[in-house]
């Protein structure tokens, strides 16, 4: 009878153990999921390129970001971003911060598309074509 309840008892604690366990590690995971916003790139369209500028967030104040530019089909361009520390910041402080970017790509005025990384990673983007007046008006009579 004594070894059939430290059996129950016994049992009765892994559950609740792991019970607190799967709670905490659940928390844990959720707390490091953010709400993917898609980073914002404005397409300033001229006859034969593409200026492309934003803002893109980092993950400290001390954290810089280069982007380079990669031709990954005939109507297809990556974003690759890529982001560094600053030796010389005397205080770096965890805390989502954005950095500007502006790149340009040579390419057809139409039918191209963007997709980008960040340190590797697939990062959303939502391009927004701009295309000035006078470019447009212009590239009607070429």
């Amino acid at each position: 009878m004594n070894l059939l309840r430290s059996l129950v008892w016994l049992i009765l604690i892994l559950f609740v153990g792991l019970g607190a366990t799967f709670l905490v590690a659940n928390e844990m995971v959720r707390a490091n999921l953010k709400p993917i916003r898609p980073v914002l790139v404005r397409d300033t369209i001229g006859v034969g390129s593409h200026t492309l500028t934003g803002t893109i967030p980092v993950s400290s104040t001390c954290d810089e970001v280069t982007v380079k530019t990669e031709q990954v089909s005939s109507t297809t361009y990556a974003l690759m971003f890529t982001t560094w520390r600053e030796p010389h910041v005397p205080l770096c402080i965890e805390q989502e911060v954005t950095r500007q970017f502006r790149t340009i790509v040579f390419a057809s005025s139409l039918g191209i598309s963007f997709t980008a990384t960040l340190d590797g990673e697939p990062i959303p983007i939502a391009v927004i074509p701009d295309v000035p007046l006078h470019t447009a008006s212009t590239s009607v009579f070429r």
